[in-house]
């Protein structure tokens, strides 16, 4: 059947540069050799090592395996660095990972210093050994850390590889519908990067996540869009394609065409579940020799799930053969591997744990968005009191401003008045006072002193004589009915002087034939205005 148990790493072209290497490490050496500044040093080889790394992985391994003493001479920076690459080299070279405690010691620093381009790169190649060591429920909940931050940094070939390595995984604990949902994500990444090595590679676990979900249609479609593909992958990639091409038409039951396919992927890079299928596609034609042959060359594999499949296939082989005893070795030596891996608690605690994760991800998502609300609520709050109490005090500084230069207006002049009624002459100090009022009826224009005094006017019935008194009584007006100007700054948009001066005549209590005589207009300019005042209505 198809499968996505063996897809391939990311390893890319495994062409190398020898050619380059010896004057790379021949320029490090002497760099080191002559005194230069260790840590720029390293860094430049680090930098150089990672720009080969994902295309040249073999050539990124040599070189930095002949770096001299960056464990031991290196920043927390550079043996970070180092670390990661010599991790991500090792992977996809297929060599043992560096030690546990040198990656945890990298990635404890990327999550320290918030790099988050290597943090997502370390939790990758730290879940990916953890999953082949064993370790899934560890190797899980880091992908889908990982996945979660390559989508905050919109980091397309990260996503691509979380989204490719949680397709494995939902496979393996047969969680089918998420299988396909990373499917499709797979698919839209690898659009994304333009890569039709990994678009037929992303068609390919469409394919298989559809076949597992009972949708032959689809799965057929996707198929076909592979096999159009398949002449621009590299090795690895066609062999894996093939192979599935190859479980497909197996399912259908044409045994030769499916023969085809399986060993034209071992051809192109041999694989323990290719054996597998090609064991199972000769035991259905009969020939057990040759079925035998390929399922031990898929035993020779140390992956459970693999030997798994294989095994089961044997076993139902042998019972067909009425070969019991073979039959009885094999199963038990399916349970022997079960018991080991725990395979059933394992899968429902994987599949657990993903739900629980997922769903933490969705409420975290919600408490942010609530605790944002709410925080903007409360700022929202805050500043609307602090407006009004900056406003009361204003409004209060003003008053009491506007009443002592009164106060200081009406003792000049009754001692103006005081001053003409008595003999003598008193010509300088009057003109002094006329003067000091002058002064303070200018300050007083400044503090809002010009507007009270049309207020006063108006209301003790007086005409409203001009436009720049107007305004001057607007002005104070949004000081001392400052609740009341703010309603009507909410209620109406865009209101004119003259609106507004409506506005505060009518909250004045003046009539309409009261305010047609202040403002000096008709009967029907006043109806003019109501009606454009209802057109200013926000509402």
């Amino acid at each position: 059947m198809p499968s996505s148990k063996s897809f391939p790493r990311w390893k890319g072209c495994f062409f190398t540069t020898m050619r380059r290497l010896p004057f790379l490490i021949l320029y490090l050496l002497l760099g080191l050799a002559m005194g230069c500044d260790h840590q720029h040093t390293f860094n430049r080889v680090l930098v150089e090592a990672d720009s080969l790394v994902e295309q040249q992985a073999d050539s990124a391994l040599h070189l930095l395996e002949n770096i001299p003493d960056v464990m031991n001479k290196g920043d927390e920076s550079n043996r970070a660095y180092y670390t990661l690459l010599l991790m991500q080299a090792k992977y996809k070279c297929y060599e043992s990972a560096p030690s546990d405690s040198l990656i945890n010691a990298a990635v404890h620093y990327y999550e320290q210093t918030g790099n988050a381009s290597l943090l997502c790169r370390a939790y990758y190649y730290r879940a990916m050994t953890f999953y082949e060591q064993g370790r899934h429920e560890e190797a899980l909940l880091l992908l889908k850390k990982g996945e979660d931050l390559a989508i905050h940094n919109h980091d397309t070939l990260y996503m691509a590889k979380y989204h490719e390595s949680l397709i494995k995984v939902n496979d393996d604990i047969k969680y089918y519908d998420m299988m396909l949902k990373y499917a499709k994500l797979f698919m839209s990444d690898a659009i994304h990067l333009k890569d039709t090595a990994v678009i037929a590679r992303s068609y390919s676990h469409v394919s298989t996540a559809y076949y597992r979900v009972g949708l032959w249609k689809e799965a057929q479609n996707y198929l076909q869009r592979t096999m159009s593909l398949l002449h621009n992958t590299n090795p690895v990639t066609k062999s894996y394609i093939l192979t599935n091409i190859g479980c497909y038409i197996h399912m259908k039951g044409d045994m030769e065409t499916a023969r085809y396919y399986l060993e034209e992927s071992l051809k192109a890079n041999p694989m323990p579940h290719t054996y597998a299928e090609l064991g199972n596609v000769y035991a259905d034609e009969g020939n057990i020799q040759e079925a035998e042959k390929n399922w031990q060359e898929a035993l020779k594999t140390d992956d459970s799930q693999t030997l798994l499949n294989v095994l089961s296939s044997m076993q139902e082989r042998y019972e067909q053969q009425h070969d019991y005893q073979s039959a009885i070795s094999i199963s038990n030596r399916i349970h022997q591997i079960k018991d080991s891996l725990t395979q059933a608690s394992e899968q429902a605690a994987l599949a657990e744990i993903q739900h629980k994760y997922d769903k933490q991800v969705v409420e975290n998502k919600y408490y942010k968005v609530l605790v944002w609300l709410f925080g903007s609520l409360l700022l929202l709050i805050a500043i609307s009191i602090c407006y009004y109490y900056y406003h009361r005090r204003t409004v209060r500084r003003y008053t009491n401003q506007l009443t002592a230069k009164e106060e200081a207006i009406r003792n000049a002049q009754q001692r103006i008045a005081l001053l003409e009624g008595m003999d003598g002459e008193h010509h300088e100090e009057i003109m002094a006072l006329d003067a000091q009022i002058q002064m303070i009826r200018q300050q007083t224009h400044e503090q809002l002193g010009q507007g009270k005094e049309v207020y006063e006017a108006i209301a003790a019935g007086k005409k409203l004589q001009s436009t720049n008194k107007e305004h001057y009584l607007i002005e104070y007006y949004s000081i001392l009915r400052y609740k009341q100007y703010a309603s009507w700054m909410n209620e109406y948009k865009d209101l004119t002087s003259r609106l507004l001066t409506y506005l505060i005549l009518q909250d004045m209590g003046k009539s309409d034939s009261e305010i047609q005589d202040t403002l000096s207009i008709t009967n029907s300019s006043l109806r003019s205005i109501k009606t454009r005042l209802k057109a200013h209505l926000r509402h």
